[in-house]
């Protein structure tokens, strides 16, 4: 699949596969444009973030689609409007991120050592956050909340319904019991 070895290739509930450590709805391109998001939730020790979102149309059934950040390193989220609007979630080079938030990141990291010990010097915090295969990503709004990740990895998931408070995304890539 995509030119990924069958080694790759794990089992995860039926209608998905994991992709090197992805799930995705097979045959499905999932977005979160004009999505509502519903919640969101940062799970510290886990370091992941996720964003809980429904694609809402009249006479059509909602479209739930949950974005994960694992191997989070950092991030600012600004101006929630409890009811937010997705207009997009960009994945940008860790250098053009640093570069855009550098201020705030110095900033937080004087005020409260926030984001992390990386961001006590941005001139080596690029070669750290590269190492440990770190990515950036903007989330932008149409309405609401925006701001910026530093993780590892995003995920698009989408699903019957939204993962509920309290469950794990890794709760859908587990293997349904085998009853027999």
């Amino acid at each position: 699949m995509w030119g990924q070895p069958p080694s790759a290739v794990r089992r995860a509930k039926p209608g998905w596969v994991l992709l090197t450590g992805r799930a995705v709805r097979k045959n499905m391109a999932r977005s979160v444009h004009d999505n509502l998001l519903i919640s969101y939730e940062v799970q510290c020790e886990a370091r992941t973030i996720t964003l809980r979102t429904e694609y809402r149309e009249s006479d059509r059934p909602t479209k739930f689609t949950n974005v994960i950040f694992e191997g989070v390193e950092g991030y600012s989220l600004q101006n929630d409007a409890f009811g937010n609007i997705i207009f997009d979630v960009e994945s940008v080079s860790v250098d053009a991120l640093l570069t855009q938030f550098g201020a705030e990141i110095t900033e937080s990291h004087r005020m409260g050592g926030s984001p992390g010990p990386w961001a006590a010097n941005l001139d080596s915090a690029k070669g750290y956050l590269s190492e440990r295969g770190i990515r950036g990503f903007l989330l932008s709004s149409s309405y609401g909340l925006s701001g910026w990740v530093l993780a590892r990895e995003m995920s698009l998931l989408s699903g019957e319904r939204g993962i509920s408070a309290g469950q794990s995304h890794a709760d859908l890539l587990s293997p349904e019991p085998d009853d027999s």
